[in-house]
């Protein structure tokens, strides 16, 4: 790929991105189509053992907790380079580091032990109706990835008292899993339902919820825009790749203006993703990572789509990997909320600082 040379970064972070680089190129680009079409499967948990050997697996948590401490852009930077090659997998870690944001508000060294000690990996439920009624969980849990049998999901139920910040397992008594046998897109991740009735959670936090809150929705909207860049620049370089050797017309397809013309939005798409994630790491508020996250997954499904025309109906076919790129990229549009969502909590926040 051409390299892009208008994103610099320090020393601390471009080390980061290199080891990140290696490691996706290394451990992913080979095994990208495989880890599509499993769940679960031994491939994915050698891959996943091997981004925990390299600090992906508590990457946030405290150095006291057994995090690595680092901090959410460097998280992003992982995330990035790792959708660059699997953005399921990149997915699957996002939402595991998510679900431990929590766990800095405690001194739970034991828990952060036993939700990263290999499978199954942690999660969080980002939307649905719960209710937490007498220490029980009742309701519907939609839309959750990393779902395998034991596997901890952390969850904001309503209760009488307010928002509350819980985790339960999806093998304890009252959780019922329903699986999606064919998402859309991110399917090395196990994707399904939670309902849930008269569930006892494993643990809640007893204090700092709406800080922990905002924290874990933070960190899943920047990783979402990081991953969406990621999704970009592998559009744009297997768009740039193949317009360099089709001829159509007599000549190369890269020198018709119009595909220079895509070409050419797509790397003003990724620099606008990396800018306003880096603007977005730089205050702790909520609202600078939802419009990230709101702009990254507009330019990587604008970059997807503009790579599927011009490979043209070879964008569609399986084997030259458009299609899956389009379809991952949409799903960083629909999660952690539909986009109207996020807008309108943005607009809250203006109103309540009003």
């Amino acid at each position: 790929m051409i390299a892009i040379p208008w994103s610099k970064e320090s020393k601390q972070y471009a080390v980061l991105r290199s080891n990140a680089n290696n490691f996706a190129a290394s451990e992913l680009a080979s095994v990208a189509d495989e880890l599509e079409n499993t769940v679960d499967s031994p491939l994915f948990w050698k891959v996943v053992e091997k981004a925990g050997n390299m600090g992906m697996m508590a990457a946030l948590l405290p150095e006291k907790l057994g995090g690595e401490g680092v901090d959410p852009y460097s998280l992003c930077v992982a995330l990035e380079e790792c959708a660059v090659e699997s953005a399921g997998f990149a997915a699957a870690l996002l939402f595991h580091n998510a679900a431990l944001v929590p766990l800095v508000y405690t001194d739970r060294k034991d828990l952060v032990e036993e939700f990263t000690s290999g499978k199954p990996l942690a999660t969080t439920a980002t939307s649905g109706s719960l209710k937490l009624e007498g220490e029980r969980l009742s309701g519907k849990a939609t839309f959750v990835f990393n779902v395998l049998e034991g596997c901890p999901v952390l969850m904001f139920p309503e209760s009488p008292a307010g928002q509350e910040v819980v985790y339960v397992k999806t093998d304890y008594p009252g959780v019922n899993v329903k699986r999606d046998p064919y998402p859309l897109g991110w399917r090395v991740t196990a994707f399904a339902s939670l309902d849930l009735s008269g569930a006892e959670p494993y643990f809640a936090l007893k204090e700092f919820q709406r800080e922990a809150k905002m924290a874990t929705e933070r960190v899943l909207y920047l990783g979402l825009a990081a991953i969406s860049v990621g999704i970009a620049r592998k559009s744009f370089e297997k768009a740039y790749a193949y317009a360099r050797q089709r001829y159509q017309g007599g000549k190369i397809i890269i020198e018709h203006q119009a595909m220079r013309m895509m070409l050419a939005r797509m790397l003003c798409g990724i620099e606008e993703g990396k800018a306003a994630i880096r603007r977005a790491c730089e205050v702790e508020e909520l609202a600078p990572a939802i419009m990230a996250w709101r702009r990254a997954g507009s330019n990587a499904c604008q970059a997807a789509m503009d790579g599927v025309q011009i490979h043209g109906g070879y964008g569609y076919m399986r084997d030259y990997g458009m299609e899956r790129l389009m379809r991952d990229a949409k799903y960083c549009q629909m999660f952690p909320a539909p986009e109207e969502e996020g807008l309108l909590k943005i607009l809250d926040m203006v109103e309540e600082r009003g």
